[in-house]
């Protein structure tokens, strides 16, 4: 081909595009789409089975080719379940020319949703007809690009009262793909992002996740969380959960049990910089994470609490009782003085020991949690230093006419990790630090526990000093908050009680022999004293103690 006809080619070329350029921009100006809003409306209520209403201007573009629609509303029954501030459709022109539409791109501009489950279990946005039980697959589409920004949901469920509020959702979907079923059949790349979700006594700040999606399996990585807050509604008591980092791999849908929860399964890792309640605080958790058939577990658990390195496992179950929660954890050289920090109470006990626990806790309904919980506790350490006083010194005078409670010392093995409501009562150490001071020691400490439906029997509870043996029995009804024959008792070498006191009732209020309320150094020990004596002489010695703590050899 010579140049010039390669040149007139190119201008015909040219002149062609100028054309149909110019016949787009000709159309445009003189076609009004707005015209054709009450057949548009019709045609997007027969398709979808719901009432669309565009209150606002239409428009129309040929570069690329699209419709846009300002201040859409869409009805199911008269009530409203979506508004749009701006709705935005690309799609291919070709098409058109055979009376088809090919929608491209969507773009959602402020989109407020209202999802409302009935009491029935039927959504708002279902039609009157009755659902498939077949769980016949839906129609097949796909999309180049969808976006939307300024999002806003609410879910309400009418049969719990149940509302959850999702508030400045952003969301990028490109090479949208699905082939029946959306949840179980999408494809797609894409991220979100949001501001808020709101849920009950749950707030979720700062949610996004990038996401890819292959034929219903998805990977979310990562997926961050801001803060998640739990506020107890009771206590106004907060429980914060900051920087959550989650890698969520294979996820997918397998069941049909309508339960979605226990229809996932996934495999992933779990990271959280801090969570803090009060002054309970727990860093650097790291954890695999797998979940199958409602079962979720944690496994090679590890964190940073009571200023030592924990590890175990946690597993979340969903039966139909109820959920179950399985928490198997050990720390080793924990530190004593964190251990009351984080629970509240006064430093008392200074020194390393380990702290072992098995508890499986399972909640119902409204039911208290702590009324499911079974299992074990166990705190240890050796060569311990009391900050508050030299328990030898006080107890050495104890045959004198000082006055003081035995059952004081059982604050020892009740304070901290199982309960500090179970020390209502009592001025955890600031008696001795008042009557006493000086510095003590404790050789071996243990306070092992059993836990069943929610009251804690101790098991091995005892301490030995230098020159003295303590040991504690009874039970703690922690669901009641009451102590349940509760006794403190100082040791012969035999493991048979020299002195001992009893301590019963609400946590609040209890009764200590005839005193009716704790209140350290209240009652004359000449009675107590004189009633062990006699016992004593009478040549008795039933064992009250046979634990692993030993007699001091003096």
């Amino acid at each position: 081909m010579n140049t010039k006809k390669k040149k007139l080619l190119f201008v015909l070329g040219g002149g062609a595009v100028v054309f149909v350029f110019a016949a787009a921009i000709f159309f445009t100006l003189i076609f009004d789409i707005n015209s054709y809003r009450s057949r548009i409306e019709a045609a997007v209520s027969r398709a979808t089975g719901l009432e669309v209403r565009i209150k606002g201007t239409m428009g129309l573009s040929f570069f690329p080719f699209g419709v846009s629609a300002r201040d859409v509303h869409v009805f199911r029954n008269g009530s409203e379940i979506l508004s749009l501030e701006t709705l935005k459709l690309g799609a291919e022109f070709t098409p058109l020319l055979r009376k088809q539409l090919r929608v491209t791109r969507c773009e959602l501009l402020k989109p407020s949703v209202l999802i409302v489950k009935e009491a029935d279990g039927k959504y708002n946005f279902e039609g009157t007809q009755e659902r498939s039980e077949k769980g016949e697959p839906g129609a097949a589409f796909s999309l180049r690009e969808l976006r939307l920004s300024g999002g806003a949901l609410v879910y309400l469920d009418r049969k719990t009262g149940e509302k959850t509020e999702v508030k400045d959702l952003e969301l990028a979907v490109k090479d949208l793909s699905v082939a029946g079923d959306i949840i179980k059949n999408s494809s797609f790349t894409g991220s979100f992002d949001c501001r808020e979700v709101l849920q009950k006594d749950f707030r979720i700040e700062k949610l996004r996740a990038t996401v890819k999606a292959v034929g219903g399996t998805y990977n979310f990585e990562p997926l961050t969380i801001g803060a998640l807050v739990f506020t107890d509604r009771k206590t106004g008591e907060k429980t914060g959960v900051k920087e959550i980092a989650l890698a969520i791999r294979d996820l997918s849908v397998l069941g049909t049990s309508g339960e979605f929860a226990k229809d996932l399964s996934f495999t992933g890792t779990l990271g959280c910089r801090e969570i803090r309640k009060g002054a309970f605080g727990i860093d650097n958790v790291r954890s695999p994470v797998k979940a199958q058939k409602g079962v979720i577990s944690l496994s090679a658990l590890t964190m940073d609490i009571f200023g030592a390195k924990a590890e175990g496992d946690i597993t979340v179950e969903n039966p139909e009782t109820g959920v179950e929660y399985k928490i198997n954890m050990k720390v080793l050289g924990l530190d004593f003085a964190k251990l009351q920090e984080a629970f509240g109470t006064k430093k008392v006990i200074g020194g390393k020991g380990d702290l072992y626990t098995s508890l499986l806790i399972r909640e119902k309904g409204d039911r208290k949690v702590i009324n499911g919980m079974d299992g074990t506790f166990s705190l240890r350490g050796d060569n311990l230093v009391m900050y508050t006083m030299d328990l030898d010194k006080v107890l050495s005078s104890f045959e004198s006419s000082q006055k003081f409670n035995l059952v004081d010392l059982g604050a020892f093995f009740i304070a901290g990790p199982l309960s500090t409501v179970a020390l209502k009562g009592y001025r955890y150490g600031d008696v001795y630090n008042q009557t006493r001071g000086g510095q003590g020691a404790i050789t071996q400490f243990i306070s092992h526990w059993k836990i069943k439906g929610g009251v804690a029997e101790a098991v091995d509870c005892a301490l030995a000093t230098k020159n003295n043996r303590i040991a504690l029995k009874g039970s703690l009804d922690l669901v009641s908050e009451r102590y349940d024959n509760v006794i403190v008792a100082i040791l012969d070498a035999k493991g048979c009680t020299k002195f001992k006191q009893k301590i019963s009732g609400p946590f609040g209020s209890p009764e200590i022999g005839a005193v009716s309320a704790i209140e350290s150094l209240a009652g004359p020990i000449s009675d107590l004293f004189r009633k062990a004596k006699r016992f004593l002489r009478a040549g008795r010695c039933e064992v009250f103690y046979g634990g692993a703590v030993q007699q001091p050899s003096k």
